[in-house]
């Protein structure tokens, strides 16, 4: 259920971002709970996590280019 209402958080957000003018960048957040297991009464508790984002119109490389290292394989 709780999975369900963060999806549609973030295809709502993710549809008013679309709409959005392409000049002002659209800061974007999310806001996920989930259950989680303590060592303590009443060992089951939510947790919560704010994730948030700027959407722009530009495009960045996540990381740098990394070439393959060869693997040791015994024969």
């Amino acid at each position: 259920m709780q999975f369900k209402f963060f999806k549609f958080a973030l295809i709502a957000t993710s549809l008013q971002a679309l709409s959005a003018s392409a000049e002002t960048p659209k800061v974007l957040t999310a806001e996920r709970i989930y259950n989680t297991l303590v060592d303590y009464s009443p060992y089951m508790i939510q947790k919560t996590t704010t994730i948030i984002w700027t959407q722009t119109q530009s495009s960045t490389a996540s990381q740098a280019p990394v070439t393959p290292t060869p693997s040791k394989v015994a024969a």
